[in-house]
């Protein structure tokens, strides 16, 4: 939705199916570094089919709403397990003009020990959704498993770059006692 001198426009910026159950739906959005020139947004949601799972997407917008059939994927993450928790969520650009994409491990820690799924880990990819070769597990991983940039993490659900040193820093989901 789009809010314009204080008030709610009638038309939705951009509408997409998700599935909503728990911790699952639209999880994140991150605005191209040139969207002034080039209108790309990008959204990190959770599709229902072909089975539900995670998805990267870019659309064009066009003023207040987002151009219809304007949707490009750049990355469809693994099949979510019936746990409808720990999505993550949060999408940012870094310094590097790389989309970072935070993903939790949907309930399950052994998906953040591994580089066979993308589940529980800090994704970089390109803005045309191509995968960085100096991604650490580029070499080592396969497939979509190369976007890995950081892994072990429990629920991601936001993340912060420091302005002078451009360290990252990831909130995390704990347990039952802190975060």
């Amino acid at each position: 939705r789009v809010v314009k001198n204080g008030a709610l426009l009638a038309t939705p910026f951009l509408t997409v199916t998700v599935d909503s159950a728990g911790e699952r739906g639209l999880l994140g959005v991150a605005f191209d570094p040139n969207f002034a020139t080039n209108n790309f947004i990008y959204i990190y949601y959770t599709v229902t089919t072909p089975s539900p799972h995670n998805r990267v997407s870019r659309f064009t917008a066009n003023g207040d709403v987002v151009v219809p059939g304007s949707e490009v994927v750049l990355l469809e993450l693994n099949n979510l397990s019936s746990a409808t928790n720990h999505n993550g969520g949060a999408i940012h650009f870094g310094e590097d003009g790389k989309l970072y994409i935070a993903v939790g491990e949907n309930a399950n820690p052994s998906n953040s020990q591994t580089l066979n799924n993308l589940l529980g880990k800090i994704l970089r990819i390109n803005a045309d959704g191509t995968i960085p070769t100096d991604n650490p597990f580029f070499n080592t991983a396969t497939g979509n498993n190369r976007a890995i940039w950081v892994m072990g993490l429990r629920n991601p659900f936001t993340f912060a770059f420091q302005p002078v040193t451009r360290r990252m820093f990831i909130n995390d989901v704990g347990q039952s006692a802190w975060e």
